[in-house]
């Protein structure tokens, strides 16, 4: 019944919202009519994305985390979604502009940067007001083929390239050190496919990334990554991709498909959108662009300012763990192509 009702709401907000949007840079409309397109979305929803742009505060009790580290705030940015409706550059920019004037420690993004058509350069003018601070990053779904067997993942290059243009650093399973108060951590970032991988890719991403309260920090673009996370290895991820659902209709749960399709049984107050999982503490951001339809009610485009607290244990040694079972330098070695290009066979003791 909730999701009749669901579908009741949306419909009507998805036919008015097309009647004042189109597509990006596809849908041919001339920049004069810009202001007209403006003007109606805000008849229709009271302010367009750019306007709408909501600074959220969120607080992350971190197991283990650097005394440096205490009261770092984050900022934390997902989902531009460029090209795929008119708007979205407008209120990515301005959540951009929004973020920078917070004055956090660092700036961190979530994927899903361009996904329709090929305007890079739209991406490094979004990014313009972070050039020269701690920006760090991750790929998305949309900025990556899930498999690149058939040759070079164009999408994933050029957005590669654009972030490194912007100055932005890449993670792509694996972490880069950041120092507060002449404490140094890490911040991790991970495939936005980690949870689709086999066990062996997966223990070598994990494997490769030290834990601890030394990487306090791990950036993946789907929530559904911390379900594959060692357990107690990693104390907190920052994660986006969800929309928040997009349209929130009240007296209907929010976040249903993640609560109970991908994080099932996990405890969660649904207001904060903060997950424990596998000794994790799990944020999903809401983001910022349109996705397929151009709605977004009960769920405004947000910044995430995520304040970092200390709690409990004591900092842990920077050490790699693997997850449990799972005998990481023998996977390694065996799927470790050599100089050949061919597999290293298992070793074993002669005679």
């Amino acid at each position: 019944m909730r999701t009749a009702f669901r579908f009741l709401v949306l419909i009507p907000l998805i036919a008015a919202s097309l009647a004042a949007c189109e597509r990006g840079p596809g849908g041919g409309r001339a920049k004069a009519d810009e202001a007209q397109r403006v003007d109606s979305l805000r008849i229709i929803y009271g302010a367009t994305g750019a306007d709408n742009v909501r600074l959220v505060p969120v607080e992350i009790e971190v197991v283990g985390l650097p005394a440096g580290w205490e009261g770092m705030k984050i900022a934390a940015l997902s989902d531009f979604h460029l090209g795929m409706w008119s708007g979205n550059a407008a209120t990515a920019r301005a959540a951009v502009e929004r973020a920078a004037a917070e004055q956090p420690d660092i700036f961190v993004l979530l994927g899903d940067y361009v996904s329709r058509g090929s305007d890079f350069a739209a991406l490094e003018q979004v990014l313009a007001p972070l050039r020269g601070k701690p920006v760090f990053a991750v790929l998305g779904d949309r900025d990556m083929l899930e498999r690149s067997d058939d040759g070079p993942d164009s999408t994933a290059i050029r957005t590669r390239q654009a972030l490194s243009r912007a100055g932005v650093q890449l993670l792509e399973n694996r972490r880069a050190p950041f120092i507060r108060r002449s404490d140094t951590a890490y911040i991790a970032g991970i495939d936005p496919y980690t949870a689709r991988r086999p066990d062996w890719r997966r223990a070598e991403i994990f494997g490769g990334i030290p834990g601890g309260g030394k990487t306090p920090i791990v950036l993946a673009h789907m929530p559904v990554a911390a379900v594959t996370l060692p357990t107690d290895k990693y104390p907190a991820v920052l994660s986006g991709h969800t929309f928040c659902g997009q349209v929130e209709v009240p007296g209907t749960p929010r976040l249903t498909w993640l609560n109970t399709e991908v994080l099932p049984g996990t405890p969660n107050p649904a207001s904060t959108r903060i997950y424990r999982v596998r000794g994790s503490t799990l944020f999903v951001t809401c983001g910022l662009g349109f996705g397929y339809v151009p709605v977004r009610f009960g769920a405004a485009p947000e910044v995430a300012m995520i304040t970092l607290r200390g709690v409990g244990g004591e900092e842990e040694a920077d050490s790699v763990q693997a997850p449990a079972g799972v005998n990481v330098d023998s996977l390694i070695q065996t799927f470790t192509p050599d100089t050949t290009g061919r597999a290293e066979p298992d070793s074993a003791p002669e005679g």
